[in-house]
């Protein structure tokens, strides 16, 4: 583990599962919605069938300013297979607020992340709290992973570059232990995230993240990203598909602004927590 981040190797005895949703019945439908439920439920009866011991976990669903019956159904529909804690937000805060606001109020070691609309596979907790428990190999000993980041199923076949690049900047495929989230100070809530079209909250997580732990990578392909009409996946899906350069992008002088913005954000941030872990800061 990087310096500044040092904590107890004692094995994982609970977990936390944050799930922003904002209007997703009316956005997505319910059945969408049901769907993810089930699987996120799928995947916590797996774990507990699987694991050598039972780890706490929970379902931590954000209502990010809901009008429409999105938590009716989710209380209506979660399964049960772990508590599920539903927090009304009165107003839309964004992503990366409500998923920040998700993890304060969390109380497990380790935090997953899954939109409203995508897929856990089950064998997903399974695989990465047992990676999770791992000691590293040598050289790094006694370090340990602070990360885990599986494979992701799309629907769509995708260019192995863009697939790849999926893969090391979603959170939807990461298991993270908390004290790391808490040092990198979670998802950047700056408004300028909000506005980019393209989204790139889960871009700055990953690189800061990058930085300050080891991240276990798994080839299975544990949970699915889905893509829907006009979604940010929907929008590159054209990208995605071709070689790197070889499709132009469509972003105009504001979103280029947005973007100079974003890239100096997370530049600034990297170096404060370059002198936080350089201090032994926690």
């Amino acid at each position: 583990m990087t310096e500044g981040l040092a904590v107890e190797l004692a094995g994982l005895r609970s977990f936390s599962i944050v799930m922003p949703a904002y209007n997703v019945v009316t956005q997505r439908g319910e059945r969408i919605f049901r769907e993810t439920l089930e699987s996120i439920a799928a995947s916590c009866r797996y774990l507990q069938q699987h694991f050598p011991y039972t780890p706490e976990g929970e379902l931590i669903l954000i209502s990010d300013g809901s009008t429409d019956r999105t938590c009716d159904v989710a209380m209506a529909g979660w399964p049960n297979a772990v508590p599920l804690q539903l927090v009304g937000l009165p107003t839309n805060v964004g992503i990366a607020a409500a998923r920040n606001i998700g993890v304060r109020l969390a109380k497990g070691e380790v935090i997953f992340f899954c939109d409203a609309d995508d897929l856990y596979r089950p064998e997903h907790l399974f695989l990465a709290l047992s990676v999770l428990n791992q000691p590293l190999p040598e050289p790094y000993a006694p370090a340990y992973f602070g990360a885990v980041r599986t494979g992701v199923y799309c629907r769509d076949r995708l260019h192995p570059y863009w697939h790849k690049s999926l893969e090391q900047t979603l959170v939807l495929n990461l298991a993270v232990r908390r004290e790391v989230h808490e040092f990198i100070g979670g998802f950047p809530e700056d408004e300028v995230f909000r506005q980019f079209r393209y989204g790139a909250e889960d871009v700055a997580y990953a690189y800061w993240l990058h930085q300050f732990c080891h991240t276990a990578r798994l080839e299975q392909r544990t949970v699915e990203y889905r893509r829907f009409p006009n979604s940010v996946f929907d929008r590159q899906l054209k990208k995605f598909q071709a070689a790197p350069g070889t499709v132009a992008d469509d972003l105009d002088e504001g979103d280029r602004q947005q973007e100079a913005q974003i890239r100096q954000i997370m530049a600034t941030r990297l170096q404060e927590l370059q002198a936080k872990a350089a201090q032994g800061v926690a």
